[in-house]
């Protein structure tokens, strides 16, 4: 029996899109692969720590006679800030907490603080004076065309990756880079946003103006605060004034005395409530059961002829192109009607009809054929194809009409011996 053959048009639409999805899947994994990890602690370090770190940057500075103080949270950048103007470098400001949003906006004498690619986190603690306009897939070259002489002689630097909109155009003191570069005076202190981290990394640092922008960005001051977090840090907890809390007090007698610690812990009316639902859930289900008694016959819903049946059965099969089923049911029909033929007392089967050496051999002598030929239309015959199959069902219609034939031939020739 062939198996049936499964149509694969579903192929022809889900294939396109699996390519376009591992497509995006290859360059999303890519692109995030490329992306530095502000939580390594070795991201965006004036240390050297490999491509993601920036140790360059910190030894330009260092040769350009700049003072870098490295802290490690949000408290020590505010002290130190306090002695002075100061650079204020934070590569990962989503780390902060909303403290140093309060405290730098209070420091006096000047300052400026240099955030790089702030994102959700510090749009919400830091009170930003300005709101992403845009977002580019990767970083793209981009020239300054801004009025700040140090960033113009930069000139063209990879930094077109975010691009900030001031709330309003009042106290706006840099937008350079088509806004990659955004800064506004708020009191005493410059905030500074930068929508890239290639300048500062060792790894891009040396594409185009990259490192003339950073050293431009931090170097207004001699002094710079390099806040190194890598971590959130976390929120001051609230201090709750003590609530006095009413005294209970419960007498020890015991409203049961069974001695079970389990039972003496509710009330005796629980257990009563509890018996009555566990009685009455017992007779719903004695309600609900089937009564006892002997089977009690139902009429069918639906009465449906035989033929239609073998109707719908065989446009089942040739909708499925099951020849080879097709053949097998036809066979075994005539089978059993060619056994019950020749051995009318034979009980009737219920499996698949065997077909034996010996029922050929009665068969072969019954129609007058050979037994290979009989062998070969109850056995051997196959449906490659409808016309193999039509083919096929003629030889058996032909074999079984002939040992009908002769059957009748062989009943009626006894009758009329026994009449004679």
């Amino acid at each position: 029996m062939t198996k049936v053959r499964k149509s694969r048009r579903w192929l022809r639409a889900v294939i396109p899109f699996a390519v376009f999805g591992a497509f995006w899947a290859v360059t999303a994994v890519a692109h995030s692969l490329e992306q530095p990890t502000l939580s390594n602690p070795g991201t965006m370090a004036p240390v050297p720590v490999g491509a993601d770190g920036s140790s360059r940057l910190a030894q330009r500075l260092t040769s350009d006679g700049i003072t870098i103080e490295t802290v490690t949270s949000s408290a020590a950048a505010l002290r130190a800030a306090s002695a002075g103007p100061a650079t204020i470098f934070v590569p990962a400001p989503d780390f902060l907490s909303y403290e140093f949003s309060l405290g730098v906006r209070q420091l006096a004498g000047g300052h400026r603080v240099v955030l790089v690619k702030p994102g959700v986190r510090a749009q919400l603690f830091q009170s930003l004076p300005a709101f992403p306009d845009g977002e580019r897939w990767a970083t793209k070259l981009a020239a300054p065309n801004c009025g700040d002489p140090l960033l113009d002689e930069a000139g063209v630097a990879s930094l077109r990756r975010v691009r900030y909109q001031g709330f309003d155009g009042s106290g706006t003191t840099l937008y350079c880079y088509g806004g990659a570069v955004f800064g506004a005076q708020e009191g005493s202190t410059e905030i500074v946003l930068v929508g890239a981290t290639e300048p500062f990394r060792n790894e891009r640092i040396g594409e185009a103006g990259n490192e003339a922008v950073a050293v431009a960005l931090l170097s207004r001051y001699p002094r710079l605060i390099w806040v190194d977090l890598h971590a959130n840090e976390p929120l001051p907890r609230a201090e709750l004034p003590e609530l006095e809390l009413p005294a209970y007090r419960r007498d020890n007698t015991r409203q049961n005395a069974t001695g079970n610690q389990l039972l003496d812990a509710f009330p005796s009316g629980l257990w009563a409530v509890l018996l009555v639902l566990g009685a009455a859930a017992v007779l719903l289900a004695f309600a609900r059961a089937r009564r006892l008694g002997g089977p009690v016959p139902e009429p069918l819903p639906v009465l449906v002829p035989a033929a239609e049946a073998v109707t719908g059965r065989g446009r089942l099969y040739q909708r499925a192109q099951a020849r080879d089923a097709t053949l097998d049911a036809l066979r075994a029909s005539a089978v059993r009607r060619i056994a019950k033929v020749l051995n009318p007392f034979a009980p009737p089967s219920t499996g698949a009809p065997v077909i034996s050496d010996e029922l050929i051999r009665d068969i072969a002598q019954r129609a007058g054929r050979s037994e290979a030929a009989v062998r070969a239309v109850l056995t051997e015959a196959t449906a490659t194809d409808d016309a193999a199959l039509w083919s096929a069902v003629a030889d058996i219609d032909e074999l079984e009409a002939a040992v009908l034939t002769t059957a009748i031939d062989n009943s009626g020739h006894h009758h009329q011996g026994g009449s004679a």
